[in-house]
């Protein structure tokens, strides 16, 4: 039996190298970089309850949450962008490509400037009502300036996406993952404060922003700044138009579904959201590594659509989905078995000791991850209108289902209403977002109306 399973699995490798060149090693390496993101994290995280303690790390968690959540008005350019970059790159005109990375520099840098400015004001607001707001006020600005300096940076490694080189990107965010630790283990013991976090957190991009930009010079000849052109007005008016303007919509559905931290932070305490943390935290890590399996595909899933392979594209699709789904209820049944004794190994007796919130955590797993391959090919086909629909159906659903429990079950409250609102529609409307989409696609070519590229 395991023999056989083997050799499937080999098969199934080699077919994927043959219609999805590059994929195994996006995986490979994406999976090398997300491995490495959460073995640094769980070490961090002992690491912050001992210097900081329970309010600091609740707070850094917050704090940090808010900064992934601050991207809620700009996920349409991340999207579009990637799509972009994947077009011209299929087409090799490069030159549209850096007029399009000149394009995202304009439009994410002005955002985190916006956005920075929105945190000083909340800041300035809420300080007489605090008295250690002082105390903290170096953090802040610290982390206002990696929001500025990561967006600025951003366009660059969308590029690695679009243009199907992840791989690549992935090395090089993987030698800012290393360096950030380094920073951290070296600089917070010295400080005892958050500010050593955001310390390593900038010297990390930094380096990064330094390699990417090195690279795309040999590559393109450059993916920087450059003077405003007329040129690069279809580009932004594309980026913002209907397309992006549902690309906005999902994208900030799609945060709001991940503020589950800061939702408990507002509902409960600080200190009841770094319970969550402490919750969540292994099996939302299991999910960003299932995850990644669907991601690495969006930017063949483009090519596909792009050179009109639709029956290879939704071939794909289907033999994946059987593979990817059985993966996932295997993981998800590991991890209910062991959710509780894992979470002691990691952080002993901070760890929640309710067994059933494990249980809860399994299945909230379970349901969020089934649902990730069908979005991935859907985002990456810009069909936003039904994940738009499902997602506002998810929201809702969660977010007054996660209020309402709270009182009763505590800081699993967002991990039951995540098992309620998948139970009832919500997973079998996003499996069917691909399926209303491949019926479509067939009856378009039975008339002949496909198109190709936009000029």
């Amino acid at each position: 039996m395991n023999q056989l399973l083997f050799v499937a699995l080999k098969n199934r490798i080699h077919d994927l190298r043959g219609t999805a060149p590059g994929y195994i090693s996006a995986l490979a390496s994406g999976y090398l970089l997300m491995l490495s993101n959460i073995l640094v994290q769980f070490a961090l995280t002992p690491f912050y309850l001992k210097y900081l303690g329970d309010h600091q790390f609740g707070l850094l968690m917050i704090m940090l949450n808010m900064i992934t959540f601050s991207a809620i008005g700009i996920g349409w350019m991340s999207g579009g962008l990637v799509r972009v970059f994947g077009e011209y790159w299929a087409t090799s005109r490069y030159d549209r490509l850096r007029i399009a990375s000149a394009v995202g520099k304009y439009v994410f840098t002005t955002y985190a400037l916006f956005m920075a400015a929105v945190g000083i004001v909340v800041w300035l607001v809420s300080k007489g009502s605090a008295s250690n707001h002082g105390a903290y006020l170096s953090s802040i600005i610290l982390a206002i300036s990696y929001l500025i300096v990561n967006y600025e940076a951003l366009p660059e490694r969308q590029a690695f996406v679009g243009t199907n080189q992840q791989a690549t990107g992935n090395y090089i965010e993987l030698v800012r993952t290393i360096l950030f630790a380094v920073a951290t283990f070296l600089l917070l013991p010295q400080l005892e404060s958050m500010s050593a976090v955001w310390i390593a957190l900038m010297c990390a991009v930094l380096l990064q922003r330094g390699i990417n930009a090195r690279y795309w010079k040999k590559r393109v000849g450059g993916m920087g700044w450059r003077r405003y052109t007329p040129e690069m007005k279809p580009i932004l008016k594309r980026l913002a138009g209907r397309q992006g303007a549902g690309y906005i919509i999902y994208g900030a559905l799609l945060l709001l579904l991940q503020a589950d931290t800061i939702i408990i932070g507002l509902i409960g305490s600080s200190e009841a959201a770094g319970q969550f943390v402490l919750l969540w935290k292994i099996p939302e890590a299991i999910g960003l590594l299932l995850w990644r399996i669907p991601s690495a595909m969006e930017p063949r899933v483009i090519q596909l659509d792009v050179s009109g392979q639709h029956e290879n594209l939704y071939g794909v699709f289907k033999s994946g989905r059987r593979w990817f789904s059985m993966l996932v209820v295997i993981v998800a049944f590991i991890y209910i078995l062991t959710g509780h004794w894992l979470a002691e190994m990691w952080v002993g007796d901070h760890a929640p000791q309710e067994r059933w919130m494990y249980v809860a955590g399994g299945f909230a797993l379970l349901f969020s991850s089934s649902a990730r391959w069908p979005i991935a090919f859907a985002h990456a086909l810009i069909k936003l209108r039904g994940l738009i629909m499902m997602a506002t159906v998810e929201l809702i659903s969660k977010l007054s289902l996660t209020v309402m429990l709270y009182p009763k079950v505590g800081i699993a409250a967002p991990l039951v209403a995540i098992i309620i609102t998948h139970s009832f529609y919500v997973a079998w409307g996003y499996q069917r977002i691909m399926k209303c989409e491949s019926n479509l696609r067939a009856a378009e070519n039975d008339r002949g109306l496909v198109s190709g590229l936009d000029p």
